[in-house]
């Protein structure tokens, strides 16, 4: 601030500013920056250069980008041009438009390609540290990569063919700018280098693009300045830096969209297909877990026989029965990648009397959800809580606190959790799981007897039992471990002596234990009686805890040992470790909760996405649904993806699935047309990615809607042929003026300086001649000028009519009166009393002007006739000449058109009076319009609105005659 203050004071006083002025400019270039910095701070918070560490990408964050630009450089021009008015009294508001344009385009280029470079500096630095860009060195990290580094497209620098057509895009450029400001520098033909812009902009790097923008910007500038370019025709200088930079503002505008909006699909495909890769991962891990965990399973299935057989050894009879344990309450406490809570299950809920609040910062949880430490008195701070240890350090097991909400029973838990994130380490979230262990001190209290009772059971189990590779459980009716093998006390990281005389439930988890002890109390008592040794086994999966705190997922089978009598003796149970296949398929879960996520986001872009095996459909999703008007569930049943397209493109909807052997990446995309259900056709942009190890012919297809593109470029075409309308318009007009004005003045100036130098000599009656065509040529003049002023005033914006009752009977004898023309050469005997509601000054001007071509253009006599015509009132103007040759009648109506066969062609005339008669016309809500007389000749037709009262009521008289007074 301190270097931009000295600098803009020191450079206006040097250039002839006041010392108070060039303070006032100080102050307005730092309100500028100052908005300019709140403004993109907080509409692009994640953005480098407003303080985090994502690149500029899509149209929304550059409509973000221009708003903040404008609204600076607005406030900036309310102190700057205001100062100059304070302090000189002089206010331009052209000169605070100057001010707007130029700061806005420069902020708008300098500052893009200042963040852009900056980004790309970051990401390089960051990404050399990284060892995800060793993985993946042709991709960017993802946002959420731990290592924090920001999201950047792929770099498109050109590479082969695109050096030799990036260099051809800049020769075209160089002469382009060349020919347009230097050798056509009076053509306005700027419009083809936007083409330039848009060239560059769709085939190279958001960087090249931004540097290409900012040179041709400038160019453009100093050579406007220089004096060269069709914008140096403007004369006005204010109103020539506005436009040039418009101009510039527009080109970067242009090449920035394009650019953003590509690197915006790029990251995705680039996430896309990191999810990709991830899961296709976990698919093979989830194979070989498979695998090790059948090869267990035999291994069981031989310990079981020979667990068998050494309990038919040691006398031991009954039939193994399976009881399920159903799981019980846990509490789950589950975080988003910042710390925020994000779910609460019913347990937790129910424990803090809350549900999670998505909005509390993470230091305020202790507090909301009163959280004290094990001696459940002292309040936890912030970074004690056991979420909060988890998102620092990775995972956190075993620690106790309690939870003790007012007005509810304390609850002490123990906590293990563990950070959570996605196949390329970029953070998810985290997850802490709550155990209620307020009963476990309970139970150690009868942790004496139970061993007591179990010492007599000791002898139960032979050699065996504890040979076993399979972990084997000997337990009391009570769930007291009698006798365990090292195996089993292994598996959950005991010492086979620590365990025995302990309760089994202690090492059940907490959300398992209820269900399983009602089901094998179930079991207990479905088979009391039996007098078989052994009844019928029953089992599932159970959670057990590791003795550092982490859960143990087995398989475990139960069965209940009787005496002879079909009294229940103990349960035996048999424990297989498949952790490693449960964490496997949480993994597969987790990935496919990611890619569904990925979907759903593409679908809030706007992005359709097709998902196809063969050719049948197998995921829509709503974005593509909504581009064609179907629903998800009619697409997912069509039988191929081939009737969504237009007859006339299914050859090209077919080929894009030709991929080359071994292809991994996306074709090049393609422009199609999609069948809407109301049987219009969508233009849209198609992406196709094969999925290799989906099974079959699999592929995922980006939709990208093209209607509104399609409706720019239309748009574009007929501006540029406005312009060129325009263009031709302003020839006719420089045509008409240099030859049908000349010729008056001439015979003006001609006359006057004959008269002057040889008024003694000129006899009375030629110098009445010559005043005469002097008079004569002024009137020609005149109306010519009348005529391009009214022409003027119509383009301009059609004038409001002043509309009043006008008598056409009255105003037509007073147009024969105007022209002075003879009574016996006008025949108004066909004209009715009528009265029309218009502006009389109109209506006078069309009658004058077709009165007079009448007489010019055609022949006496001329006959004007009005008569009713349905809810119309219509005049008709017929002359008796040879009428309209038949070619010109089509362009009768046009401006400067005249008729160059027939008696036209040796009249003089500008071509505007039919003209500014018919949009005259049109104004008052009415038309005029040409047809050939039936006995030869002319037939005008001028249609207009009646008055639905008689002009013969005095009310109407008096209105009537007021109107004409005023208009004379």
């Amino acid at each position: 601030m301190g270097l931009l203050s000295v600098a803009t004071f020191v450079l206006n006083a040097l250039t002839g500013a006041s010392p108070a002025l060039a303070a006032c400019f100080v102050g307005a270039n730092l309100a500028q920056v100052g908005t300019f910095g709140v403004l993109f701070s907080r509409w692009c918070p994640s953005a480098w250069g407003a303080g985090g560490r994502e690149p500029l990408t899509g149209v929304a964050q550059l409509m973000r980008l221009l708003a903040a630009a404008v609204l600076a450089t607005g406030a900036g021009a309310l102190l700057g041009p205001t100062s100059v008015w304070v302090l000189t009294g002089h206010w331009s508001w052209l000169t605070a438009l100057v001010w707007m344009t130029r700061n806005t385009a420069s902020i708008l280029l300098i500052a893009a390609t200042a963040f852009r470079v900056g980004c790309l500096v970051s990401a390089r630095r960051d990404a050399s540290s990284s060892t995800s860009s060793d993985t993946f060195p042709n991709t960017s990290p993802d946002v959420g990569d731990p290592t924090g580094h920001a999201v950047v497209a792929p770099v498109r620098w050109p590479r082969g063919g695109q050096v030799i057509e990036l260099t051809a895009a800049l020769a075209c450029s160089v002469l382009a700018y060349a020919l347009v400001f230097g050798v056509f520098e009076h053509l306005p033909v700027a419009f083809p280098l936007i083409a330039l812009s848009a060239w560059i902009a769709l085939r190279f790097d958001t960087t090249i693009v931004l540097v290409h923008d900012l040179v041709m910007g400038v160019a453009a500038v100093l050579l406007t300045l220089a004096g060269a370019g069709p914008f140096a025709t403007i004369a006005d200088d204010a109103t020539r830096a506005v436009v040039v930079q418009l101009y510039v503002t527009v080109l970067a505008v242009l090449g920035l969209a394009l650019a953003m909006g590509r690197d915006e699909r790029d990251v995705l495909l680039a996430r896309m297909e990191l999810s990709t890769a991830a899961s296709e991962r976990s698919a093979r891990e989830a194979d070989t877990q498979r695998i090790i965990a059948e090869e267990q399973r035999a291994l069981a299935e031989r310990a079981h026989r020979q667990a068998v057989a050494a309990r038919a050894e040691a006398e031991l009879r009954g039939e193994l029965a399976q009881a399920v344990l159903e799981s019980v309450e846990v509490g789950i406490v589950v975080a988003d990648a910042d710390g925020r809570l994000a779910l609460f299950n019913r347990a937790a809920q129910a424990w803090h009397g809350l549900e999670a609040d998505a909005s509390l910062d993470p230091a305020e949880h202790a507090g909301r959800y009163d959280l004290y430490g094990a001696d459940g008195t002292t309040a936890l701070e912030a970074h004690q809580v056991p979420l909060a240890q988890v998102m620092r350090t990775g995972s956190v097991t075993g620690a106790e606190m309690v939870i003790a909400p007012a007005g509810r029973p304390a609850v002490t838990v123990t906590c293990s959790g563990r950070r959570m994130g996605r196949a390329d380490g970029t953070p998810l979230g985290a997850v802490v799981a709550m155990t209620d262990v307020s009963d476990d001190r309970a139970l150690r209290r009868e942790l004496q007897a139970a061993r007591a009772r179990a010492d007599e059971q000791a002898d139960l189990l032979g050699a065996a039992f504890d040979a076993s590779m399979v972990g084997n459980v000997h337990l009391d009716l009570t769930g007291t471990v009698l006798r365990v093998n090292s195996a089993a006390a292994a598996m959950l990281g005991y010492d086979a002596a620590d365990l025995v005389g302990r309760s089994w439930p202690q090492v059940v988890h907490p959300d398992d234990l209820v269900v399983r002890q009602r089901a094998v109390r179930e079991f207990i008592a479905a088979h009391r009686g039996t007098r078989t040794g052994v009844a019928s086994a029953s089992g599932g999966q159970v959670r057990h805890l590791h003795r550092d705190g982490h859960v143990v997922h087995t398989q475990v089978s139960t069965a209940v040992v009787t005496d002879k009598q079909g009294q229940p003796l103990y349960l035996a149970t048999q424990l297989i470790d498949i952790s490693a296949r449960v964490a496997a398929e949480a993994a597969v879960r987790g990935q496919r909760d990611v890619s569904a996520r990925l979907l759903r986001a593409l679908s809030d872009l706007g992005e359709g996405v097709l998902v196809e095996h063969e050719d049948q459909i197998t995921y829509a999703n709503d974005a593509l649904a909504r581009l064609i008007g179907r629903r998800t569930p009619a697409l997912l049943a069509l039988p191929t993806s081939l009737l969504l397209v237009t007859e006339a493109e299914q050859e090209a909807w077919s080929a894009r699935r030709a991929f080359a052997p071994g292809q991994l990446g996306a074709t090049a995309s393609l422009v199609t047309e999609l069948r809407h259900a109301d049987g219009s056709s969508v233009p849209v942009e198609v992406t196709t990615v094969p999925l290799p190890d989906a099974g079959g012919r699999a592929t995922l297809t980006l939709v990208r809607d093209l209607s509104e593109r399609m409706r720019d470029q239309a748009a574009l075409a007929a501006s540029n042929e406005q312009l060129r309308e325009a263009n031709r318009l302003k020839d006719d007009l420089v045509a008409t003026l240099s030859h049908d004005l000349r010729q008056p003045l001439s015979t003006t100036t001609g006359f006057a300086e004959l008269l002057l130098e040889e008024w003694d000599q000129v006899g009375e009656d030629d110098k009445r001649q010559y005043l005469g065509r002097i008079h004569r040529a002024g009137r020609w003049a005149n109306d010519l000028l009348e005529d391009i002023l009214t022409m003027a005033q119509l383009d301009a914006g059609a004038p409001a009519p002043r509309t009043a009752r006008v008598h056409l009977p009255a105003l037509v004898a007073d147009v024969v009166d105007r022209l002075g023309v003879q009574a016996p050469l006008v025949d108004t005997t066909g004209m009715q009393d009528l009265t029309v509601l218009a502006d009389r000054g109109h209506l006078q001007q069309v009658l004058t002007n077709l009165v007079a071509n009448a007489f010019k253009y055609g022949a006496p006599p001329v006959r004007l006739s009005a008569r009713r015509r349905g809810d119309q009132v219509v005049l008709d103007v017929i002359d008796a000449g040879e009428g309209v040759p038949q070619e010109f009648v089509p362009r009768l109506f046009e401006r400067f058109a005249r008729a160059t066969t027939g008696t036209a062609a040796d009249q003089k005339g500008t071509g505007l009076g039919l003209y500014i008669a018919r949009e005259l016309a049109n104004v008052n809500g009415g038309d005029l319009t040409y047809q050939p007389a039936p006995a030869g000749g002319s037939r005008f037709t001028l249609s207009l609105n009646p008055c639905t009262t008689s002009v013969q009521d005095p009310r109407d008289l008096l209105a009537h005659a007021v109107t004409l007074v005023h208009d004379d």
